[in-house]
């Protein structure tokens, strides 16, 4: 399906100016600090080749919704579904089970075109690292492909009026757009970077720009605008700062200057400027664009996770390497091909059938790997998560806050292997006290609601996990009042204190940027926790047992336990173990399950 519009090799120069700004930024934000602002590049112009290509059509009358969508799923889906399949299998090698777990929920938001919202709504409460989050990238994806489901409707009704009241209203909107994310910028800049409605303006803008009079024109208008742009869009990657408030006012630096560059060039123009833009390499670059920015983020995330200790400069030829050789395949061998096939008339059946299989595999494979490696009972929509309801054997209990559901995925494995149900009423959140009578009337729901399920339940052993230093009152009352009303109804109560917390030079990008076990506990943390512990285990006794796990994370010398003897990260976060962490007190638990039993 051959385009509508005339080829223009300045625009894949353009593009490959806009990909390479964003490569160096992640390769190393402080050589390029505003190099992020290329994705503002490709709204721009994403918006303007689409609006011309849906104007071109419709002047022939030959646009068609079906045409449109058929474009994009052969434009955007093989190459995704590449990398997505690639991305999650890595996953399974490389990261943890909670970090597989983020994985899958964000393969599902991915192919959902949702990874934005996503985003928007995952909060702070867990340490989050970008090298966990493999798919962080393709929430510029998803806010294109949230407009494009809009905009050709929009630009068909408006069609039918005349062309001066379409581009009043695209520009209304536009403006509507750009007043919303000023404001949001001020108010809540995380969402004004993620919504749709806060980063419309910029394809608005290249829409916009598509159908003003005299764009149909083989040679450029302005000749002087293409040098402008460039000047402009070189100032936006050194001087805009997203900590200085971003998008906001700043965004509209590389949305002008990629606009200046459009009006200044053509398919026949024959400027220096528009030659450098339409050189071979550039082109190339451009023609690669897509497949490099699909690539860049997971192979940068995994190199980075997988080779801390690796120094700075041999993970940046890693990262160069392999995304070059994997953007190289994806463009030949799937990206170009299959982008030619579907778009021909035969394969509008098979385009919409991959896209429909696509979601029916994507979105419930990913909440699969993430409810198998993550087990927290916010997933489940009764707030509780059954498992093995036909084992006879007797029934096991999880409860608590995250540190609970860390240690979610080994209580299910080891009641698995023991012959026990199991129930977790573990839920990740921040304040919610889901296992003490609360002194919120938020906190007083939950521990009501935790407690009609144990009565339910009447579990023969009852597991407590918490990150008791919080949680726990200066002289113990609350959880003596949880001990209380829980020691009639399960046959064992099996509390597990609290593991060290990790400094802040523990962090996996702290090692990268040079930090070296052993690490140490802060001290006021440590005393603290401590003292939360000692409390807990002075509840032992009669049918409670607590699990000290406090020597199975420190080394001889003291430091914190970083790896297991096979190289496997400990620790999720600072605070919270990692899945092969939570392993280190299987045998401790099922010591005390045994000897209940």
């Amino acid at each position: 399906m051959a385009s509508s519009i005339a080829y223009r090799p300045t625009i894949d120069g353009l593009r490959a100016i806009a990909i390479l700004a964003v490569f160096v930024f992640h390769l190393h934000g402080s050589w390029l600090p505003g190099g992020f602002v290329g994705v503002d590049v490709f709204f721009v112009l994403s918006g303007y080749l689409i609006t011309s290509v849906i104007a071109a059509e419709h002047e022939k009358g030959s646009f068609s919704l079906r045409k449109f969508y058929q474009r994009r799923i052969a434009r955007l889906l093989p190459a995704f579904l590449t990398m997505a399949t690639a991305t999650t299998v890595a996953a399974f090698f490389i990261y943890s089970p909670q970090d597989l777990a983020s994985t899958g929920g964000n393969l599902a938001a991915a192919a959902a075109s949702a990874t934005n919202v996503k985003l928007m709504l995952q909060g702070t409460y867990f340490e989050l690292s970008p090298d966990a989050e493999p798919f962080l990238h393709c929430w510029s994806l998803s806010v294109e492909e949230q407009f494009y489901l809009l905009y050709p409707l929009l630009l068909i009704f408006l069609r039918r009026r005349s062309r001066r009241m379409m581009i009043g209203v695209m520009a209304g909107l536009m403006l509507a757009s750009l007043a919303a994310c000023i404001a949001m910028t001020k108010l809540q800049a995380s969402w004004a970077f993620y919504l749709l409605p806060t980063r419309a303006w910029e394809l608005l803008a290249g829409g916009l720009f598509a159908l003003l009079p005299g764009r149909e024109s083989d040679k450029p208008r302005f000749k002087w605008t293409p040098q402008l742009g460039i000047l402009l869009l070189l100032a936006s990657f050194g001087l805009v700062r997203e900590a200085r408030g971003f998008p906001g006012y700043q965004a509209l630096l590389p949305v002008i200057a990629t606009l200046c560059v459009l009006a200044g060039t053509g398919p026949n123009g024959d400027s220096k400027l528009q030659r450098i833009l339409a050189s071979p390499v550039l082109v190339l670059v451009g023609k690669l664009s897509y497949s490099l920015y699909l690539w860049h983020w997971p192979v940068f995330s995994f190199v980075d996770y997988k080779f801390l200790m690796l120094g700075e400069w041999t993970r940046m030829i890693v990262k160069v390497a392999i995304t070059f050789t994997a953007a190289a395949l994806s463009y030949r061998l799937i990206e170009s091909p299959l982008r030619v096939r579907l778009n021909r008339p035969a394969a509008r059946l098979p385009a919409f059938g991959i896209l429909a299989a696509s979601l029916l595999i994507c979105i419930p494979a990913g909440i699969a790997i993430q409810n198998a490696n993550y087990i927290n009972a916010s997933n489940g929509s009764t707030g509780k998560l059954s498992f093995n309801q036909k084992q006879k054997t007797g029934s096991i209990v999880l409860m608590g806050d995250s540190h609970g559901s860390m240690y979610g995925q080994m209580v299910k494995q080891l009641s698995e292997e023991l012959g026990y149900r199991l129930t977790v009423i573990s839920v990740a959140s921040g304040d919610a006290l889901p296992l003490l009578p609360g002194p919120t009337p938020a906190g007083e729901s939950q521990w009501t609601q935790s407690l009609e399920t144990i009565q339910q339940d009447a579990p023969d052993f009852l597991i407590l996990a918490c990150s008791w230093q919080g949680k726990l009152d200066p002289k113990g009352q609350r959880l003596d009042q949880a001990l209380e009303a829980l020691r009639p109804l399960a046959r064992k109560i099996i509390l597990i204190t609290q593991p060290p917390m990790l400094p802040p030079a523990a962090t996996r990008e702290a090692i990268r940027q040079g930090a070296r076990p052993p690490f140490s506990e802060e001290q006021a943390k440590h005393t603290a926790r401590l003292a939360a512990n000692s409390r807990v285990l002075s509840k032992a006794g009669g049918n409670v047992a607590v699990i000290d796990c406090e020597s199975l994370f420190h080394d001889s010398d003291g430091g914190i336990r970083y790896w297991d003897p096979q190289g496997h990260l400990l620790y999720h976060d600072r605070t919270h173990l990692s899945g092969y962490g939570a392993q280190q007190v299987k045998a401790l638990l099922e010591k005390e399950i045994k000897s209940g039993s």
